[in-house]
């Protein structure tokens, strides 16, 4: 529910009387009562959550109720502020979405809501005596991290209390979600504890592990690694290998934890961050990181134990994070619906203190009906294969990382993750990417002003700004020494955006660097003058040997021959460091090929198409046949570029195949097949019937039954849109239609869609060996014709459909030319609606029409002739 809607509804209830927004997530509801709802995620930036605060003591004791949200649970503050009673609402605990709290907003002001006091046993003093104080938790806890709900908890507690478990620990308990679902996993545990610094949030876990009659269950608000300092103050070692272990708490077991949990807070770690950082764990940088290591040394032999982080934290867990003898078992991505938060893209991550380490199940789980079932696949994950919305696959454990994070995002897309080759990654020393350097003048030194600065050279970063047409880069190509912090500020830990910090870290290793910094950086940042740190974007890119333009053409290779040890680019560029010219010349050349062109676009569908053909960065995630192709090979490829035919692609595939060894052949073989935007081409008949009876119904009495347009139809358009190379140059245009289309701006929608039916042919015509132009009829006017395999015809799309369509989709697609040509002249002006509803759905039949219609000219292609 939108905010909007959620405040219209709010002003309809029975007994309200006004709805005003004090603060953003922050209202007023007057009426028979007076309550102020504190909702919404967390604040963006700084002072948000300051002024709220600010706000609700000035309102707090003339409101009857503060309502706020906190881990899934709904609380309630009533009295004055420094007299209150703090309550939570038992029917809401677990999950609180914005119809949910209309509900109890209803019902609060209707007298028939249970409520129930919530212990203060976890409090600090002055959180007892001061609602501000208290409220100050409620927002700590929400901005921290977001609560677990309970059918991930269920999942997450399934695998990892499966066999014989005594003990579990969640040592960020929140709201007790993890706990309490891992507790009523194992059944009766000698030690369950709960470990969380926010004391609401303890109190929460105490009602619930009290309300399921869980006992030998401890909640303690505390500092877990304080906690865990005091157990094992040496940071190399785990619990289990304490001989004269500093335990005396009957909370937790000698030889460890069976069962250990955790959905930590995430984001970066500093030394000014004294709650999360200390000196022996420094190496790492970001909260969760530190949280899961700490955890897993509680392990006990056998002992196994479920994280949930986020998708960006799985790169270099297994080589920087997991201790000594914990292994890496399972990654499951879930869709991001099941969490109350988007775009954080939540891995659970399963470990187990064993020396087995054969195998990684990664499952990427994008819906699901029974849990059961899901559970069934996480234990086995050969039993996914038969379930819809999943995808699933087993790999060998020495998986590069990188390699590791792409069959998270998509485990069953491509058979050629075996292991037996190396990826980009593997053959390169450092993938690197463009980096935006501005035209920040106080940033740029000629030759001579670097020398006169004085300030030292390992702060100036060489840049190239302007690529040569033709032939190798060298030093004589550099335009500017840019003044660049980036790793000193990385490796410090410092605020990139506040140069009085880096410039008191600076002084004392280069006062020359800390006064150019003082005198013409920092004045230009408290102005805002086009910069807001005290570099312009920190990106690294470490002496690349060959670069890319990023640019809508054809992609063009350049040998780079620079000395110095780093050199920048504008973001015109990307590039690849290799170990020596012969493997850079090869892998120009197979990078080129169809054979990786098809898999970039297909492997890589987040590439932006408008800035990007080739992105190395991502390209770093692909498996490289580099070691298996011999000179030979690459001679016979170079030969073929630019692969302007469709021969000369087959024939390039076909070189790949016969230059691998034969055991390898039918993988690669089976890769390009199942990378094809076309091979898992779906049929479209239901919707074809459906965009009849919507045609009818308009013809007969224009009262439009708007067809079902839902969220997979599309969802298919934009994937198909992405991926298939027929539609490259509609991908963004295609796009915007579906985004003004989800924003109900239908004759915008309609008036832009109505246009691409002819282009679409267009397309197709041209990439099929057709051609299209402006002619000059008989009667000296001028109109676009194409000519086909016979005469040159109108480009027109009746004429067009009776070319390339027939049978059932041909009466079908008339009737909408008909449609399509009313609304191209205005015609048709009522139930915009249901007509955009008519258009979108005959945009995807007629889509996928014509794709197989592609389908089919790439098969007669490939046929012997």
């Amino acid at each position: 529910m939108s905010p909007s809607n959620f405040t219209r509804e709010l002003r309809e209830l029975q007994g309200v009387t006004r709805v005003a927004e004090l603060e953003d997530g922050l209202l007023l509801i007057d009426g028979t009562k007076t309550i102020l709802l504190a909702h919404g995620g967390p604040r963006r930036g700084k002072d948000r959550s300051d002024t709220r605060l600010e706000v609700i003591e000035e309102e707090f004791d003339a409101a009857d109720h503060l309502l706020a949200s906190i881990e899934g649970a709904v609380l309630e503050l009533n009295g004055t502020l420094a007299d209150f009673e703090i309550s939570y609402f038992p029917s809401y605990l677990g999950g609180v979405e914005r119809e949910d709290l209309t509900t109890a907003i209803d019902e609060l002001i209707q007298g028939s809501l249970d409520q129930e006091p919530l212990p203060r046993d976890y409090l600090s003093a002055t959180e007892c005596d001061n609602a501000i104080a208290l409220f100050e938790q409620v927002l700590t806890a929400n901005l921290t991290t977001y609560y677990t709900p309970q059918p991930v908890a269920s999942l997450a507690a399934n695998w990892a209390t499966a066999g014989e478990r005594n003990s579990v620990i969640d040592t960020s308990c929140g709201s007790g979600e993890l706990l309490t679902a891992a507790v009523d996993a194992i059944g009766d545990p000698t030690h369950a504890l709960g470990i969380d610094r926010n004391g609401l949030a303890c109190a929460i876990t105490e009602t619930r592990a009290r309300e399921q009659d869980i006992s030998n269950c401890q909640i303690r608000s505390a500092d877990f690694f304080a906690i865990l300092d005091r157990i094992l103050p040496d940071p190399h070692q785990s619990l289990n290998q304490s001989i004269t272990s500093n335990n005396k708490s009957s909370s937790i077991p000698r030889d460890g934890f069976d069962c250990v949990f955790a959905h930590p807070p995430k984001g970066r770690s500093t030394r000014k961050d004294t709650q999360y950082y200390d000196s022996e764990t420094e190496q790492f940088s970001r909260i969760e990181h530190r949280f899961v290591n700490a955890a897993c040394r509680l392990l006990a032999d056998s002992g196994r134990g479920c994280f949930i982080l986020p998708a960006r934290s799985i790169r270099k867990l297994r080589e920087r994070v997991l201790p000594d003898g914990v292994t890496l078992k399972r990654l499951i991505k879930l869709p991001e619906s099941s969490f109350p938060v988007i775009g954080v893209e939540p891995v659970l991550v399963y470990v187990e203190r064993t020396s087995d380490d054969t195998g990684l199940g990664i499952l990427n789980i994008t819906s699901y009906k029974n849990l059961d079932q899901i559970c069934g696949a996480i234990h086995s994950i050969s039993v996914a294969d038969g379930l819809d919305g999943v995808d699933a696959v087993s790999v060998e454990p020495d998986l590069s990382t990188t390699t590791v994070h792409t069959l998270l995002e998509a485990p069953g897309a491509a058979p050629f993750f075996t292991g037996d080759f190396p990826t980009l990654e593997d053959v390169t020393d450092t993938i690197a990417g463009g980096m935006i350097t501005g035209h920040n003048r106080a940033f740029y030194f000629s030759e001579s002003e670097k020398v006169e600065s004085e300030i030292q050279d390992r702060f100036f970063t060489p840049v190239i700004k302007s690529i040569p047409e033709e032939g190798a880069v060298t030093e004589e190509h550099i335009d500017r020494y840019l003044f660049d912090l980036r790793e000193f500020v990385i490796d410090h830990d410092l605020n990139e955006r506040d140069a009085e910090e880096v410039g008191s870290a600076l002084a004392s290793v280069d006062p020359a660097a800390a006064t150019y910094l003082e005198e013409m950086i920092a004045p230009a940042m408290v102005e805002r003058v086009s910069l807001d740190s005290v570099f312009p974007r920190p990106t690294s890119l470490a002496n690349p040997d060959l670069v890319t333009k990023h640019a809508a053409s054809e992609i063009t290779w350049h040998r780079v021959k620079v000395n110095a040890d780093e050199v920048l680019y504008d973001r015109t560029v990307v590039g690849i460091s290799c170990r020596d010219s012969s493997v850079a010349d090869a892998l120009l050349t197979l990078l080129n090929t169809p054979f990786y062109q098809r898999l970039t676009e297909t492997q890589l569908p987040n590439v932006n198409a408008d800035f990007v053909q080739v992105q190395i960065q991502q390209l770093q995630q692909l498996p490289i046949l580099l070691n298996y192709l011999d000179k030979e090979t690459f001679d016979q490829l170079q030969s073929l570029s630019p692969y302007e035919s469709q021969e000369s692609r087959e024939t390039a595939r076909t070189i790949i195949l016969e230059g691998i060894d034969a055991s390898y052949r039918s993988v690669v073989s089976d890769t390009y097949d199942a990378v094809s935007p076309l091979s898992t081409l779906a049929g479209y008949e239901t919707q074809i019937e459906q965009l009849r009876t919507a045609l009818n119904q308009v013809a007969e009495d224009g009262d439009i039954d708007a067809p079902s347009i839902n969220e997979e139809i599309i969802y298919r358009l934009e994937e198909t849109f992405r991926s298939a190379e027929l539609f490259t140059s509609r991908e963004q245009l295609v796009a915007e239609l579906l985004t003004v289309y989800s924003e109900d701006r239908y004759w915008s929608f309609m008036g832009g869609t109505v246009s691409q039916f002819e282009g679409m042919l267009q397309d197709y015509i041209e990439s099929t060996g057709g051609e299209v132009e402006s002619r000059e009829t008989d009667e000296g006017n001028t109109r676009l014709e194409y000519q086909y395999q016979g005469d040159w015809k109108p480009l027109r799309l009746k004429i067009l459909l009776d070319d390339f369509f027939s049978g059932d989709l041909l009466n079908v697609m008339q009737s909408v030319r008909e449609q399509r040509n009313k609304i191209a002249h205005g015609r048709l002006l009522e139930e915009p609606e249901g007509n955009a509803d008519i258009i979108l759905l005959s945009f995807f039949v007629f889509t996928y029409a014509l794709l197989n219609e592609y389908n089919e000219y790439l098969g007669a292609e490939k046929a012997p002739r």
